[in-house]
């Protein structure tokens, strides 16, 4: 019988945090928080602002007897012109130096002159909707949690063609895959 898995958001902590459960949704934002109301502003003139990092990762809720592994990332859809959702992977010892953000973002800093959301960042790889590998950690599902997988850090990126204005943007779904046998 296949283990139960679950999409998870860990944040809002100088340590690593337990996960909160992430399959009602994340809300990219300036906010270390899951769901925070901080919005992305729209650069005025040519450049990118960056959300604050959502870290996720997939968590084994109910034990089981298998293995999951090739953990892959994709959106359900194109995000629209002037935006860009980017990731990067984190080992769960550098929670403090690359994901605690209870003081300041660790994302990318904003960038001026050109408009390129979509090019992900220096360390970063865009999404896209076709799904990428992101760790192929072997993880026994005899335990609940996330085991000594990496994090999946999420980043949105905001250039000056957008043309949502502000407020909210139908980003599609982020889908984690894996493989269990």
């Amino acid at each position: 019988m296949p283990a139960t898995v679950q999409a998870q958001f860990f944040g809002g902590s100088a340590s690593l945090p337990a996960g909160a459960n992430a399959e009602t949704g994340i809300t990219f934002n300036r906010a270390d928080s899951q769901t925070g109301t901080t919005p992305v502003p729209i650069p005025v003139s040519a450049g990118v602002n960056f959300s604050f990092l959502k870290a996720l990762a997939l968590a084994v809720t109910a034990t089981s007897t298998t293995t999951i592994t090739n953990r892959t990332v994709r959106l359900s859809g194109a995000v629209a012109t002037g935006l860009g959702i980017h990731w990067k992977t984190v080992v769960q010892a550098s929670w403090g130096a690359s994901l605690d953000q209870t003081s300041a973002s660790k994302a990318p800093a904003d960038t001026t002159g050109t408009n390129n959301a979509g090019t992900a960042p220096s360390g970063y790889t865009a999404t896209t909707t076709s799904a990428v590998q992101f760790d192929n950690t072997s993880q026994a599902t005899s335990s609940t949690g996330i085991g000594s997988c990496p994090l999946l850090a999420m980043l949105l990126a905001v250039d000056n063609t957008y043309a949502g204005g502000p407020g909210s943007a139908a980003l599609g779904n982020l889908v984690l895959g894996y493989d269990e046998a």
